[in-house]
């Protein structure tokens, strides 16, 4: 599926092999997991509360569930048990995104996700903030559409008008589009994206011959019965589903399968790619964190640094504390007290 994010308007879309061979199409009819390419949903629920470089734990728990034990795992194994929000996004960390997804609250992601107009009903496990839940691509592509258009859900639009041998309108169609987060919001979700293709699990792109500044999320379901890729500029997304309709492995990653073919097709199309970059909203601040505590650094202190994007009321009151003074954390320690009277 290939759309304008800021309008909705369809300009690809291909739900087969072969149309002679099957008329289903998979692009709007079929309902397929989406896996990791979910999480950028429970990232933006995280916003409100937490910034991109707030600190969670990857280090393995087990959930009870209706008396069930359910024991997320990652992908593969790492020795990282702390991380920032921005890491556990671009490496795709199922330990840290439900530690995420626990501290948000499952009820409150389900509401702001009810936003996003998915016809599939949702429901408060743990599992969702891992893709667990069946999606139509249409409708994913479009849910990614909103961090693409600074927080404006469209609506998707292949045809705009029906006439008949007199060119007199019959029915049409014109371009609808709601508000579902701030520009913001959405900005910040584009960037830890963009940390996917530069530093993540999409970060093979480059090899692909895609240099310019792209957003996006893999997906691979369990048992590799789905892989996704996600992608988009300012001016152009795409999403790519590889898949058997049986639920057959296909034995490779979202990476590995739907990545390539998201490269062929936005190299076959130069014309539709500006190779632009989103423009940062007033509402959003850049500053430097140290890499130890996803707290802003402290200068000569803090040898591990990077800049973060944060929402201006979201910035933290406090320097790094892993590498404050003893005075900065008897000052810290006192204001917190007086914050419980």
């Amino acid at each position: 599926v290939v759309m304008q994010p800021k309008t909705g308007h369809i300009l690809a879309m291909v739900g087969g092999r072969e149309y002679g061979a099957s008329q289903f199409n998979r692009a709007v009819q079929s309902l397929r997991q989406p896996g990791s390419a979910f999480k950028p949903f429970v990232y933006l629920c995280a916003l409100d509360r937490f910034n991109s470089a707030t600190m969670l734990s990857n280090e393995s728990r087990s959930y009870t569930i209706d008396g069930s034990v359910w024991q997320p795992r990652n992908f593969s194994p790492t020795s990282e048990n702390l991380v920032t929000m921005r890491t556990a996004l671009k490496k795709s960390y199922n330990i840290a995104t439900v530690d995420l997804a626990m501290k948000v609250g499952l009820d409150r992601i389900v509401d702001t996700i009810a936003g996003f107009k998915f016809s599939t009903p949702l429901s408060a496990y743990p599992s969702l903030a891992l893709g667990a839940v069946e999606v139509m691509p249409i409708e994913l592509a479009r849910a990614f559409c909103v961090f693409a258009s600074d927080g404006l859900l469209p609506y998707p639009l292949s045809l705009k008008e029906v006439v008949d041998e007199k060119r007199e309108l019959l029915e049409g169609r014109h371009m609808s589009i709601e508000r579902v987060t701030s520009p913001e919001k959405a900005f910040i979700i584009s960037s830890m994206l963009q940390s996917v293709v530069t530093e993540g699990t999409a970060s093979s792109l480059k090899e692909m011959g895609v240099t310019f500044p792209v957003a996006g999320k893999t997906g691979t379901t369990n048992n590799y019965r789905d892989a996704w890729f996600i992608g988009y500029t300012p001016d152009i997304l795409a999403l790519v589903w590889v898949g058997f309709d049986n639920g057959d492995p296909v034995f490779a990653t979202g990476s590995g399968a739907a990545l390539p073919i998201w490269a062929d097709l936005i190299n076959a199309i130069p014309d539709h790619v500006s190779k632009r970059w989103f423009k940062v909203p007033p509402g959003v601040v850049k500053y430097l964190i140290c890499l130890d505590s996803g707290e802003p650094a402290i200068q000569n202190r803090c040898m591990e640094t990077a800049e973060e994007y944060c929402l201006k009321e979201n910035v933290p009151p406090y320097r790094c504390q892993i590498h404050a003074g003893p005075f900065e954390r008897v000052v810290k320690g006192v204001k917190d007290l007086l914050k419980l009277y």
